[in-house]
């Protein structure tokens, strides 16, 4: 149940109603917990948003897949509401110059790039090695092909420029397999794990004090007194100082901060008045050697057999198409794409969204990425607090690192540290 008035006092609150937020909630609840989420914008959900409006079909403008679907806990919610899925990890790949397929070599070439660097950033986190930036791993031929891998394993993957991307962070990540996609979108997901709790939209928090017997949070309709508060904003937010905390975050959690700032993911999804010719429902379009590394986009056609094609754009050329007018956007990447098809003919645009996630002042990015020596930054930013302010949220996760699903986890895990402390208490 949704509240816009809330009580000027609680036992426990939650900072934010994205997939942590959500998730601590309804564990304290069910543990018997009086809980109050008090959340920024007005909409529940966080980074995980379905438009289901726009489009003829819903559409995640957020994360889209259930990464490591074998072990991702919002597997089982989907499953529970019945929504369909599809295994996306086998989906055909196409690497095109102007409407045209390269050829066998250097296709092989693309795919050699793409396994060599994986390999080389999964061998060199287990060597002991000093942390270096992912780029450094690229011959220094900078051929096409390896640079087209780079922009696929970082600006396109963690969201964050190659030249700044930890090796290291990437090496934990690990492998997302498998990975399944969601009909209603998994922004629908989360949205239902909003049923039951006690939530106040519009009420962006600007002060957490713990200096005094319990916690004090100050949102835009006043102050709320608590005995515990979880906290899981982004640390876009966090390291605009968006939020007070007047006694103070420590040095080495403010180095963690520093260590890990919000990376850019955005799509740019253009609906057409009919089918993409040439290419089949759930296909992957890349550009070849005419393809931008600096721009770098990837293409995913008609999902859920639709006529809509979806552009994802990382690290700073994602930044700068959610920044720009939608319409300027727009026509970038479909004037892009038309050429990377070889025309489209008769085609048009009927239906188009940018995403905001990098001009959003609630997000400020998409997700939180490593840079280069930033050690356990994810470790430290979950361990910050004292037994009455608790950290979650992605940033935080150390399991399923930059997915939803690893958000949620670390949402139970704050619970859980909060249940226990009351346990003690």
């Amino acid at each position: 149940m949704l509240h816009v008035i809330f009580s000027r006092s609680c036992r426990r609150v939650v900072v934010g109603a994205g997939a942590a937020g959500l998730a601590a909630a309804h564990r304290l609840q069910s543990r018997g917990h009086t809980v109050l989420v008090l959340e920024a914008s007005q909409r529940i959900g966080g980074r995980a948003h379905t438009d289901v409006s726009t489009f003829s079909t819903p559409m995640d403008l957020g994360c889209a897949w259930l990464h490591r679907a074998d072990r991702n806990p919002l597997s089982a919610v989907a499953r529970d509401l019945g929504f369909g899925v599809m295994s996306h990890d086998d989906a055909p790949e196409h690497i095109r110059d102007d409407g045209v397929e390269i050829d066998a070599d250097a296709r092989l070439a693309w795919h050699r790039a793409r396994s060599r660097l994986s390999k080389a950033v999964a061998s060199y986190g287990m060597l002991g090695n000093n942390d270096i930036a992912v780029s450094a791993l690229v011959p220094d031929d900078r051929h096409w092909t390896h640079l087209a891998a780079l922009a696929n394993i970082a600006e396109l993957d963690c969201g964050g420029p190659s030249g700044r991307t930890s090796t290291r962070g990437l090496q934990f990540q690990g492998d997302t397999w498998p990975n399944v996609l969601v009909r209603e979108g998994m922004g629908e997901i989360v949205r239902h794990l909003g049923r039951g709790l006690t939530i106040a939209l519009g009420q962006p928090v600007s002060a957490i004090d713990d200096t005094g017997h319990g916690v004090t949070v100050t949102a835009a309709g006043g102050t709320v007194r608590a005995a515990h508060c979880i906290v899981t904003v982004s640390t876009g937010v966090l390291r605009a100082e968006m939020i007070r905390f007047p006694r103070g975050l420590g040095n080495e959690y403010l180095r963690a901060l520093e260590a890990m700032p919000m990376g850019h993911f955005n799509k740019v999804i253009v609906e057409f008045d009919r089918p993409i010719p040439g290419v089949a429902p759930g296909d992957i379009v890349n550009e070849g050697r005419t393809g931008d590394p600096e721009r770098a986009l990837q293409f995913l056609i008609g999902p859920w057999n639709t006529t809509s094609v979806v552009a994802y754009a990382g690290g700073d050329y994602g930044r700068h198409l959610s920044e720009s007018p939608a319409d300027t956007a727009v026509d970038e990447v479909v004037s892009r794409f038309t050429r990377c098809m070889g025309g489209l003919g008769a085609h048009r645009v009927v239906r188009q969204r940018v995403t905001d996630w990098s001009r959003n002042a609630l997000f400020q990015g998409s997700y939180a990425y490593l840079q280069t020596g930033g050690g356990e930054a994810r470790r430290i930013l979950g361990a910050e607090g004292d037994s009455r302010v608790h950290f979650a949220g992605e940033a935080t996760a150390t399991e399923l690192a930059q997915t939803c699903g690893g958000a949620y986890l670390t949402g139970i895990a704050a619970a859980q540290r909060v249940h226990e402390a009351v346990e003690l208490a």
